[in-house]
């Protein structure tokens, strides 16, 4: 391919999405197949396989390009672009049967996300971006919600796996959250949630613990959706991430401030 273009781009993060999350749900019955199992969380060998499926259809697409994804991640000449995958987002959702999960791809250049998709195969939910076009759900354009007090929000969250380490100041965030909000809910897929911030279901997002590859993508999808996302990077490479409405911002970043 001689001249790369957002749509190709994005054509390809579908493909490869659809393809890791269909290669997900059609082994459903295969989801107690377990790696690793931790205090928190879950690694199924169906993530490294999921994964490999899509990184196949990227690199057959753009052979010297690099991935970095939740199971794996390598160089192949070509740093300049970099494709970020997570393969099953919710995992411990997916591995009990709970249909809140979802692939994840995102695609940057020097550091800049250009296009970005989540599919969530049990809902036949794509929702897709680039830097230049409008985000959608299914080919239709999508909008953030125009919510203007938390006190009318709903609000998506979670808890980072390591939470006990700092037990004060993310229950602390959590309880102001839940204060001042109309509603606030877990439901244990990053990427996923930020899409409902996209789509107007949610009004805002707030999470401490998650890595790149859980937000690429939605952040990309959130702000041409006509939202605001903010990430702030924690000294262990994950990352606090708040995603809203123009009205809503504010007063999340005051939560994500305090002490």
């Amino acid at each position: 391919m001689n001249e790369i273009t957002l749509t190709n781009l994005l054509d390809v993060a579908v493909c490869a999405a659809e393809a890791a999350g269909n290669h997900a749900l059609k082994n459903k019955h295969r989801r107690s197949e377990t790696n690793e199992d931790f205090a928190h969380d879950i690694k199924l060998v169906l993530d490294v396989e999921c994964q490999k499926v899509a990184e196949k259809i990227i690199s057959e697409a753009f052979s010297g390009h690099s991935i970095l994804g939740e199971e794996n991640a390598y160089s192949a000449g070509d740093d300049t672009y970099e494709w970020i995958i997570d393969p099953i987002d919710g995992t411990l959702n997916f591995s009990r049967g709970f249909p809140y999960w979802c692939c994840s791809i995102a695609v940057r250049r020097n550091g800049q996300v250009l296009a970005g998709c989540v599919y969530a195969p049990e809902f036949g939910a794509l929702y897709t971006a680039t830097i230049e076009s409008p985000a959608r759900l299914n080919g239709e354009p999508i909008q953030v919600s125009e919510t203007c007090n938390l006190k009318n929000a709903l609000v998506f969250t979670g808890l980072p796996k390591d939470f006990e380490t700092e037990h004060e100041m993310h229950f602390g965030k959590f309880s102001r959250l839940a204060g001042d909000t109309k509603k606030l809910r877990i439901n244990g897929a990053a990427a996923l949630d930020i899409c409902h911030v996209a789509d107007g279901i949610a009004d805002g997002f707030f999470e401490s613990g998650i890595y790149i590859w859980d937000f690429a993508a939605g952040a990309l999808i959130a702000e041409r959706a006509g939202g605001r996302f903010n990430s702030f990077p924690n000294a262990d490479g994950t990352h606090a991430v708040l995603c809203s409405n123009e009205h809503l911002i504010g007063g999340l970043l005051a939560i994500q401030n305090q002490a």
